[in-house]
């Protein structure tokens, strides 16, 4: 009696590994996204409906948060959809089993998030209903998160109910999430600043910050001493010393007894920019592009100081 060699058969579970790794970078990339969408769609709401409904002084909104998501769908996108795609190919190709084990611990754990998210939303909204919050920019971000979130427990919910191998519903969804994606990440650009308009604004704010220190120098010698320095070097044998770097580009000049001017180059105008309270410029600094002076009183009291741009 002979006895024949069973033959192994291949393991639905051999690319384990693999199929973890791309679940895994797919999850990572998809958080990216949406919280890049959450950040531009967020910027929208602050710049054209908050800060027309808000009393206070200051615009609420922050290219900051525009900007991050900007850079988070230029660099997470592209992998996720890349990934996901590979991912869909190898459901195809039955290289990766609907009821890989694998498969099912990351999707679920992508719902729970996903659910954890819209159940705190929603609890948050009914929290300022109750106090009287319900304005249209609260209530316009808390539709952005229900339709990030919502949009993604969906479409995993679907995913992991589905029993067919291959589906149309891909390939829509991925058709819909590329066109949101790339319309939010173009209309992104449109509300912040260009690489150039925020290098000219960040040397300008070094240059402020430094006047702000001489300034604070100045208004700290004549409180003690009753009197101006004549130059800024005078102050750099005394308490109210500052480095020599912040002086570079700066001029000062002597008005009256109790007046002066600081004056220096910028490289572009701040009279029209939008007041933040995370900006900037405060109305005391706001300046012309090029040489410009602002004109300063000095008092005992240096922050009861009035201020007088010229």
């Amino acid at each position: 009696m002979e006895i024949q060699a069973s033959t192994p058969q291949p393991q639905n579970n051999n690319g384990g590994a693999q199929d973890f790794f791309l679940y895994l970078v797919t999850f990572l990339s998809l958080t990216f996204v949406s919280f890049g969408e959450g950040s531009i769609l967020f910027g929208f709401v602050d710049k054209f409906v908050t800060d027309r409904e808000s009393a206070s002084a200051y615009a609420s909104f922050n290219q900051g948060g525009v900007k991050f998501g900007i850079a988070a769908l230029i660099i997470a996108a592209p992998i996720f959809f890349v990934v996901s795609s590979i991912i869909t190919k190898r459901i195809n190709n039955q290289q990766i089993l609907l009821e890989s084990v694998v498969r099912k611990w990351l999707t679920y754990i992508v719902l729970f998030f996903a659910s954890a998210t819209i159940i705190g939303d929603l609890i948050t909204l009914v929290v300022n209903f109750l106090g009287g919050d319900f304005t249209s920019s609260f209530l316009l971000k808390v539709l952005a998160i229900l339709l990030i979130a919502g949009g993604i427990f969906g479409y995993y919910f679907w995913d992991m109910r589905r029993v067919e191998t291959t589906s149309p519903i891909n390939k829509i969804t991925m058709i819909v999430c590329i066109a949101v994606v790339v319309a939010t990440f173009v209309s992104g650009f449109f509300i912040i600043d260009s690489p150039t308009v925020s290098r000219q604004k960040n040397l300008d704010q070094q240059m402020v910050n430094s006047l702000q220190s001489i300034d604070s120098s100045v208004q700290n010698y004549f409180g003690e001493t009753e009197k101006l320095p004549q130059k800024l070097d005078d102050l750099s044998a005394t308490r109210f010393s500052f480095g020599n770097q912040i002086v570079k580009g700066v001029t000062y000049k002597i008005e009256d007894e109790s007046s002066y001017q600081l004056c220096a180059d910028f490289m572009r105008s701040s009279l029209n920019d939008a007041i933040s309270s995370e900006g900037p410029y405060l109305n005391d600094w706001r300046h012309d592009g090029g040489n410009f002076c602002f004109k300063r009183i000095a008092l005992k009291k240096p922050d009861a100081a009035p201020v007088i741009n010229k």
